[in-house]
């Protein structure tokens, strides 16, 4: 999840160089998460046809007694009675508006922190739309030894693909470990040069 906030937050914080809105939408009524899914996908169809140069950062949360939420932060102004119309179209029921300062833009991020309800396994909890780049969690690089470790074998040895995993993650493991104890014999047996 660190990965998925931290790409959240440099998302929110691009988006931030030009005016930001924040929304909540809420349905009438709790409904089946699918459902719910298939309702926020009509809306937002609606919305980008309606303004075409739309940009932003969505975010689910699980409320308890309310179901899903969903949490939107746009990159300008757009009529909330428009918006309301829209959602009454599809499906929803309160909405709510407010302009953020650029120095909030990450706030959403909160709720990638919450544990993942397990309705929600296997769910994108964020996604970026419109025409703009947003960071991706496969942007994001954590630095660790064993991680230079693991990117370290894969460039000598041109590794491709996912297979086969377990022997990539003992050779990346000895490699890490042999660094730990500084054992120059053992990274050169496993083909890595010593100075």
């Amino acid at each position: 999840m660190a990965k998925s906030k931290h790409a959240f937050v440099f998302s929110a914080q691009r988006l931030a160089r030009q005016s930001i809105y924040m929304w909540t939408f809420t349905l009438a009524e709790a409904v089946d998460i699918h459902k719910t899914r298939k309702l926020w996908n009509h809306l937002l169809t609606l919305m980008r046809r309606r303004w075409p140069k739309l940009c932003g950062l969505r975010v689910f949360e699980m409320h308890e007694t309310h179901g899903l939420h969903v949490h939107l932060v746009t990159n300008r102004f757009i009529d909330v009675n428009e918006v309301r119309r829209l959602a009454k179209r599809s499906g929803w029921g309160r909405i709510h508006v407010a302009k953020v300062p650029a120095d909030r833009a990450g706030y959403l991020a909160k709720y990638l922190a919450k544990e993942r309800p397990q309705a929600l396994k296997g769910w994108r909890l964020w996604g970026g739309f419109g025409a703009w780049e947003w960071s991706r969690v496969k942007d994001i690089t954590v630095r660790s030894p064993l991680g230079d470790a693991w990117r370290e074998c894969g460039r000598i040895f041109s590794w491709t693909g996912k297979e086969p995993f377990w022997q990539r993650q003992q050779l990346a493991q000895s490699v890490y470990h042999a660094r730990l104890r500084d054992d120059r014999s053992a990274l050169e047996v496993l083909g890595f040069r010593t100075v």
